[in-house]
């Protein structure tokens, strides 16, 4: 673990770790059911379908203090057609937060409140790139706004 500064309280929410947790509760009522992950596990062709979860970049607004995450969902089912599906689950679930919404987290007791949720480039599959037939990649953006209570770093250390 890292040790930080007392003065360093946090930053902005971890936006693959949000989109997981905005995720996983309904990969749950699915069946069989889903997996969201950041990384795919050794094992995963025995827990599909299996939805990656990955930052690829993004943009911080220091104005509007906010942060627009581009997150890429990869899903692979145990076939073209299952991959599809689910993916296509997903994006309803992300579609209904494009005005805002809260998360409930997996601790199931913090709140994290996406601002807004908009796909940027829509399901494809791009044999060039990955020759895996069942993996459908989409990607979305997702706003979080800065935490409140966090301390004003400027002022901290401009601060003698």
């Amino acid at each position: 673990m890292v040790d930080f500064p007392d003065w360093y309280q946090g930053s902005f929410e971890d936006a693959e770790l949000l989109v997981m947790d905005l995720l996983q509760p309904h990969l749950d009522d699915i069946t069989p059911q889903g997996t969201a992950c950041t990384w795919l596990p050794d094992n995963y062709g025995d827990v599909l379908p299996i939805v990656r979860v990955y930052r690829q970049g993004g943009s911080l607004d220091y104005d509007q203090m906010m942060d627009a995450a581009q997150v890429q969902l990869g899903v692979i089912g145990r076939s073209r057609e299952e991959s599809w599906a689910v993916l296509g689950f997903c994006r309803e679930i992300l579609r209904a937060y494009k005005r805002g919404g809260t998360v409930l987290r997996e601790d199931g007791v913090t709140k994290t409140h996406i601002h807004s949720c908009n796909e940027m480039i829509g399901p494809q599959q791009i044999p060039e790139l990955n020759p895996d037939f069942r993996l459908v990649p989409a990607t979305f953006e997702v706003v979080t706004r800065y935490p409140r209570g966090l301390p004003d770093y400027e002022r901290v250390l401009k601060t003698p």
